[in-house]
């Protein structure tokens, strides 16, 4: 049975962080922006694609299960969100705080947006037919 063509949801290989020089280059350099529910640590790279990581600790979040789940929901955020984010020039690394495992999804999304968008790096949602900073006047 023939595959498909429909396109992969998953944040792209090329815009994930895996790199262990990567993380220690941001915790080093890297400008954190603090959360209620997360911590957003960036750091600019111009000519290199952006890259986002995902942190959940043993101490900070908890077990196995709760550090997973931690960064599941954190990966699927701002997987629904990369098309806002710039293509290239930033390493991102997004770490959960205790409470990011069972805070509703909502807050966890707005603490994420938040974030994202004090390190400069969310663009402001488009919307069909109005002026970006118009005020929708």
């Amino acid at each position: 049975m023939p595959m498909t063509s429909v396109r992969s949801e998953k944040l792209p290989a090329r815009h994930r962080m895996t790199a262990s020089a990567d993380f220690a280059a941001l915790r080093a350099e890297g400008v954190a922006f603090r959360g209620a529910l997360c911590l957003l640590v960036a750091l600019r790279r111009p000519g290199e694609p952006t890259r986002v990581g995902f942190v959940a600790s043993k101490r900070g979040v908890g077990g196995a299960v709760e550090r997973n789940r931690a960064r599941r929901r954190l990966r699927e955020i701002v997987r629904r969100r990369f098309a806002r984010l710039p293509d290239q020039g930033w390493l991102l690394m997004l770490v959960a705080h205790r409470a990011a495992p069972t805070a509703p999804h909502q807050d966890l999304a707005s603490d994420v947006e938040g974030v994202l968008t004090a390190a400069g790096v969310l663009a402001p949602i488009a919307i069909p037919g109005v002026a970006p900073g118009s005020g929708g006047r």
